[in-house]
Parts: structure tokens; sequence; C-alpha cells
């Protein structure tokens, strides 16, 4: 019989997540404080993004309206 090789050594997990039947989910080690921070702050990027596009369309609506009125007037003055 030939020898076998040999396997390589396992690797030694650093982290990982536990989920419970339930759908509650465990990380071991636990996260920092800094790292649960920015899980956080990334849950809401989305929103945020949103929100800022949104304000800046109307921030750009509302300095257009006011160069328009100022056209507008001037017209109706002739």
């Amino acid at each position: 019989m030939l020898p076998m090789r040999a396997s390589r050594p396992s690797r030694i997990a650093q982290a990982f997540e536990l989920t419970t039947p339930a759908g509650r989910v465990y990380q071991y080690p636990r996260p920092t404080l800094l790292r649960r921070l920015f899980i956080l702050l990334y849950s809401y990027a989305d929103t945020a993004v949103v929100s800022a596009a949104v304000f800046g369309m109307l921030y750009f609506a509302g300095a257009l309206a006011e160069s328009l009125e100022s056209v507008a007037s001037d017209s109706c003055q002739n």
C-alpha cells in the first residue's frame, strides 16, 4: 500500500457567526465597539444617500425657481 499524502493542516477559525433557529445572529468573538458603530452607520448609509440626493434636488429647484422668478418679473414690466 502506498503512503497517503499528508493532508493540509486545518485552518483555525478566526471568527464565525452562529444563527439560531429563531433568526438571531451571534458573532464570535464579539465585535469591538468601533466595529459595531461602523455596522450601525453602514446600515443607514443607503437612506442617508437617498435623503442627501433629495435635499440636493430640492435646493437646486429652489435656486432655479428664484432665478426664474426674477426673469419672469422683468418680462412683465416691459
